[in-house]
């Protein structure tokens, strides 16, 4: 079975507008994650949610969900993590290190919280 995350790279204005829309919060992020599924009770079943682009197109998340885990055919969709080009370069000049290492620093970061991960303080 192969586990995907999708990552997109998307302008300051698009991830401006999502994060007003969805997290009512007015700057820019760096980056957004969307888990594809989240859980809904302590057992770890889970409902459909769809990604981003999925919703945005209007279109059903097609894979089931069964009980408390999912059984996927071929593969696992686990979710979508958008980063901000510009702001990821801006980043990366702050904190010293390549435009790469501040990317793949920020994949993880996204999958991290698609996972459930989140930082301490949030």
């Amino acid at each position: 079975m192969e586990v995907k995350v999708t990552v997109s790279f998307v302008s300051p204005k698009k991830m401006q507008e999502l994060n007003r829309r969805l997290r009512g919060q007015s700057y820019t992020p760096v980056v957004l994650s969307f888990p594809y599924f989240e859980r809904i009770e302590k057992q770890g079943s889970r409902r459909r949610r769809g990604s981003y682009s999925e919703r945005k197109r209007g279109r059903r998340f097609s894979n089931e969900v069964r009980g408390s885990y999912y059984e996927p055919e071929e593969e696992l969709l686990l979710g979508e993590v958008l980063i901000c080009k510009s702001e990821a370069k801006k980043l990366a000049k702050k904190n010293k290190v390549t435009e790469d290492e501040q990317t793949s620093a920020l994949i993880v970061h996204g999958i991290k919280h698609i996972l459930g991960v989140h930082e301490k303080g949030r």
